[in-house]
């Protein structure tokens, strides 16, 4: 329980933070709404107007704490752009981010078990090289290039799979691969050396003396305790989904929270654009600590009292 009370005290400093930050930043980088709203040829009354409309007419200070206030009761404000709730344009967007997410972490996750496994029993065989070929690509191949790689492939020339938007789930099949690719190398490379160091271990050894089947000891008592420092790679790469679906969604035109952003970026909306990270920030939290918590049901050695 005291890990747990920690990992939440934790996890509030980190969003308080991160919502102050992204408040600030914007005030004092960011450029005036109200001249988006209109134009140049606009007179001062009508700007003035649009800053009343927004509250910018307001101190700095007296729109933090508006904005405070505002979270306190749940609500990230209004949106300059769609004279909306931002919850109410957030939220959807992040079920769509969530779910590509979620779909190329389950690709990835699949492939590492896979070919990290079969290099680690074999580190000079053939799948090991393929594997070490695949891991390069994706830790040096930038994510908008391995987009537009695939669209001018996959939608362009052999018309397999459209080239964006979101209809149908083969508008989730290129954006997830993308995604995919940037987190398989270090799922793999770490899920390979865990492999390697397990099949070191004693019990491997006791088990084969007492006739237990090949596969059952590689893939359910070796891959059961190497997944543990996956685990914590998982949690990292969870950051670098959310940031990488920005670039991905830019580029194959779905409608996730990157998209939102930059509509918001383009349109100075400030609520918009707080409102994407503090959400975004949160979900990252709660997963993390979903993955720590997650540590003792994988592996029983693991206590939350000498994790603390």
């Amino acid at each position: 329980m005291r890990y747990f009370l920690s990992r939440v005290v934790q996890a509030l400093v980190i969003i308080s933070g991160i919502t102050v930050s992204v408040f600030f930043m914007l005030r004092f980088t960011a450029g005036d709404p109200a001249r988006i709203r209109g134009n140049i040829f606009s007179s001062n009354d009508v700007l003035e107007s649009y800053r009343r409309q927004f509250g910018t007419d307001r101190t700095v200070l007296q729109q933090f704490i508006t904005f405070l206030n505002g979270v306190i009761h749940g609500s990230l404000g209004d949106s300059f752009r769609y004279q909306q709730p931002v919850t109410g344009l957030v939220l959807p967007a992040l079920r769509h981010t969530m779910l590509l997410g979620f779909t190329a972490l389950v690709i990835s996750l699949s492939l590492a078990i896979l070919l990290g496994t079969l290099s680690a029993r074999k580190p000079r065989g053939v799948v090991a090289r393929v594997s070490g070929v695949i891991a390069i690509f994706g830790q040096s191949a930038p994510l908008f290039w391995v987009g537009l790689l695939l669209i001018n492939i996959f939608a362009l020339h052999l018309g397999w799979l459209p080239s964006g938007g979101f209809s149908s789930w083969k508008n989730l099949v290129l954006p997830s691969a993308t995604l995919a690719l940037s987190i398989l190398p270090s799922e793999m490379r770490v899920l390979s050396a865990s492999v390697k160091a397990e099949l070191d271990e004693d019990y491997v050894r006791t088990a084969h003396a007492f006739g237990l089947a090949r596969r059952k000891v590689y893939f359910v008592h070796v891959l059961r305790n190497a997944c543990l420092p996956l685990l914590t790679v998982v949690g990292n790469d969870m950051g670098m989904l959310l940031g990488g679906a920005i670039v991905a969604e830019v580029v194959f035109n779905f409608p996730g929270i990157g998209s939102l952003a930059l509509v918001g970026l383009n349109a100075h909306d400030y609520p918009l654009l707080q409102g994407v990270p503090i959400v975004a920030a949160c979900t990252f939290v709660v997963v993390n600590l979903f993955v720590d918590l997650l540590y003792t049901v994988i592996n029983p050695r693991v206590r939350l009292g000498g994790a603390s």
